[in-house]
C-alpha cells in the first residue's frame, strides 16, 4: 500500500508537469502565432508597397508611352496640313497661265541668272525649261533646251551636268518645307514636354 500513495502521488505529480507543460505548450504556440502573424503582416506590407510601386512605374510608363503617341499624332496631323497646304500651293502655281506664268518663269529665270553670274560667270549655263515654257525664256545667247522633268521654273547646269543649279518652284517649296517642318516640330515637342 505504500506504494500506491507513492504512484498516486508521482501520477499526481506527473499530471501536475503535464498541465504545466500543455500550459505552456499553449503559451507558446499563442507566442509563435502572434509572431507568426506580425510577420505575415509586415511581409503583406512589404509586398503591398511594392505591388504600389510597380503599379506607379507601370501607370508613368503608359501616361508617358500615350504623351509620346499623342505628340507624335499631333506632329503627324501638323505636317499632313503643311504638306497640303505646299501641294495646293504647287498646284496653284502650276496652274498659272499667261502672263502670271509668264513672269514667273522670267523672275525664277533672272534670279538664277544672278546666282550662276556670282558663282560661274567663267562659263554659260545650258537653260533647261519645260518645253511649254520655251517661249517665255529670253536667254540672251545661252543654249535652251526643253525638258519635260522642269515643270514650272528654271534649271542651269554646266555643259557637262555636273553643275546644277535649280530655281523651280518644286524646289522652291522644298526649301521652304525644310524652314518650316523644324519649327513646327520645336513647337510640338516644346508643347508636349511642357
Amino acid at each position: 500500500m505504500a506504494q500506491d500513495p507513492l504512484i498516486a502521488a508521482l501520477e499526481e505529480d506527473a499530471r501536475g508537469q503535464a498541465a504545466r507543460i500543455i500550459e505552456e505548450a499553449e503559451e507558446a504556440r499563442e507566442v509563435l502565432l502572434r509572431q507568426v502573424r506580425e510577420e505575415a503582416l509586415k511581409e503583406a506590407e512589404v509586398r503591398l508597397l511594392e505591388a504600389r510601386e510597380r503599379l506607379g512605374k507601370t501607370r508613368a510608363a503608359a501616361v508617358n508611352g500615350a504623351r509620346t503617341r499623342a505628340a507624335g499624332l499631333k506632329l503627324a496631323v501638323r505636317q499632313e496640313l503643311i504638306q497640303r497646304a505646299i501641294d495646293e500651293a504647287a498646284k496653284r502655281f502650276f496652274s498659272l497661265n499667261g502672263e502670271e506664268r509668264s513672269r514667273l518663269v522670267a523672275r525664277l529665270y533672272a534670279e538664277l541668272e544672278r546666282e550662276w553670274a556670282r558663282a560661274r560667270s567663267y562659263e554659260p549655263p545650258v537653260v533647261r525649261v519645260n518645253p511649254a515654257d520655251l517661249k517665255l525664256i529670253e536667254a540672251g545667247g545661252a543654249v535652251v533646251l526643253p525638258d519635260e522633268s522642269v515643270a514650272a521654273g528654271v534649271v542651269f547646269t554646266s555643259a557637262d551636268g555636273r553643275v546644277r543649279f535649280e530655281n523651280t518652284v518644286s524646289s522652291r517649296m522644298e526649301r521652304a518645307k525644310k524652314k518650316m517642318i523644324p519649327a513646327i516640330n520645336e513647337m510640338l515637342f516644346d508643347e508636349a514636354l511642357s
